[in-house]
Order: C-alpha cells, then structure tokens, then sequence
C-alpha cells in the first residue's frame, strides 16, 4: 500500500546567496512533487509578514514539515513556530554562517539527499530557552555575551563582507577598545562572579561561521555547555583566538567550562543568540530537553 502524499512548507529568505536560496527552494520544491508530495514556498522579505504568513499556512492546513532554506537568523526566526506546532523540519543551507546546518550535516546533502530525509524519522534535539525583560527567546546553538557579543554586533553591521570573513574582520575591530566585564552568575541555584572577557553558552558546539567555540557540546545531552574566558591581555586574546576554528582553546589556563541545565546571568552587556539580537542583560537560559524535532 502507497503511503499519502504529504505537504512540506519550505521557507526561503529571498537575500541569502544573493538569490541561492530561492533556487535552491524552487529545486526542492520539484524534487518533493515528484515524490507525490506537495509543497508550498514562502519567499517574502520581513520578519513579521513571513511568520504571520507561516502561521496562517500551518493553522490552514496539515504541514507535515518545514524545509529553511538559509541561515541560521532564518533558523532563529522560525524556532517559535517549530517549537509551538512540533513540526520536523531541516536546513537548506545558504546563509553566511550554516553552523546549525552543518551540525546536522545539512551542508554535505545535496538537494535529493535533503527531500529524501523525509522518509526518516525526525530525531529529537534540545533547545535554548531565554528570558529577560524582552520576553521569550529560543535558540539552537549559542548564546553569547561579552567580546563575542560585541564582535557579532560589529560583524552584522558589514555589508562587503560575508561568511567567517566579517567576523574576523569584526573581532580586528573590537579587540583594541575591549575592556573585560565583572558578570554575576547564578549556576543551578549557585550564585557567583567572573571577571571576564566573554561567556558563551551553548547547544551545539559552533557560531559565527565554524568557530568551534564549545567543542564538546550536544544538542542532545540536556544540558548547556558554558564557557568563560577569564580576563586576559589583548595579545593573549590574539594568540587564542585563531584557535577557536579548530577547538582547540579549550585547553587554555583562562578558559573555564561548566556544564549546566540553568544559568542566569548579569551584566551591563548585550546579547546575541543564533548570531542575532536576543536582548540585554540581566537573562535566564535553560535547556530545554528533546523540544524540537529534526530531520538529519
């Protein structure tokens, strides 16, 4: 007996790839209708428009599943939506970072490959949640504050430059006006302070473009991965920070990891979750275990 056909939502940001995306959304749209599915593309500049167009698709009509044709902002954008509904989704990577993407081994599919996954089940991952004066916010794959927060901030305001280039571009920047931050923490109920350059709390291991900045992190233990560099000289900072593409600055005498299921922190700081714009500080971040539900 043949199985029904199913219906895919696939979401698309019209700017990624100067153009990629949305021909990347066209081929895997035919690819699904092939198979004797059907699938419906949202390609629409503006954040609110093209959830509220999302949303009323999904309340509409069965949506068996979500393809995200970009980014991670594109990810970050969506996180609501496939956390509210529980819709299995993956990534089409073609933004300028695809860190999640290429977690889930997105950027080695081809787009036959990616329309063949719905033939799998979905496997369940866990999820950032962080609340602060700006409300709810879910992420993926990092949080972070301090001199990373700072030089993603930098790094967003560059339109020449793209992919992992603007954020070392951005980290030339900021190093010589950066000045270490006096964070108050309160780990699992333990409180505390760090004087520190950055903080970084993570899902998955890697942002800003393949910066491995929490190697040993999984989006699927339940627990968040923080990391703490301890107040350094701009020269230290220098020398560690080419390392981070490979991981391998875990290893130094500044740096500081503590897993963890809840954090709140404090600071006259801002921060960026996923690459974009979460809020101020003070935040509480837990993780959220087994919330989403992915196809890799």
């Amino acid at each position: 007996m043949k199985s029904q056909p199913k219906h895919f939502l696939i979401v698309a940001n019209p700017r990624s790839g100067k153009g990629r995306a949305v021909k990347l959304a066209e081929e895997l749209s035919e690819n699904l209708n092939k198979s004797l599915n059907t699938a419906t593309m949202i390609a629409t500049l503006g954040e609110e428009l093209m959830l509220r167009m999302c949303e009323d698709f999904i309340n509409g009509s069965e949506c068996d599943g979500l393809f995200i044709v970009g980014g991670d902002g594109l990810l970050h954008s969506l996180l609501p939506l496939v956390h509210r509904y529980q819709i299995p989704f993956t990534m089409v990577p073609a933004g300028t970072g695809n860190d999640f993407a290429r977690e889930i081994g997105a950027t080695e599919r081809n787009i036959s490959q990616i329309s063949a996954l719905v033939d799998e089940f979905p496997t369940e991952i866990d999820s950032i949640l962080i609340q602060g004066s700006h409300g709810s916010v879910r992420a993926c794959q990092v949080l972070s504050l301090g001199f990373d927060a700072l030089v993603n901030e930098r790094a967003n305001g560059f339109r020449r430059i793209s992919g992992k280039f603007k954020y070392i571009a951005a980290t030339i920047r900021e190093l010589p006006v950066f000045k270490a931050m006096k964070f108050t923490l309160t780990i699992d109920g333990e409180r505390s302070t760090r004087e520190a350059m950055l903080i970084a709390i993570a899902n998955g291991p890697s942002y800003g473009g393949g910066m491995r900045i929490c190697p040993s992190a999984d989006h699927s233990d339940g627990l968040l991965d923080v990391l703490i560099l301890h107040q350094v000289s701009i020269f230290e900072l220098i020398k560690v920070f080419p390392k981070v593409y490979s991981g391998k600055h875990i290893t130094h005498p500044a740096i500081e990891v503590i897993r963890c299921r809840q954090i709140t922190v404090d600071a006259p700081a801002r921060a960026y979750a996923d690459g974009e714009f979460v809020g101020e500080l003070p935040l509480q971040i837990s993780i959220e275990p087994r919330s989403l539900r992915v196809w890799k």
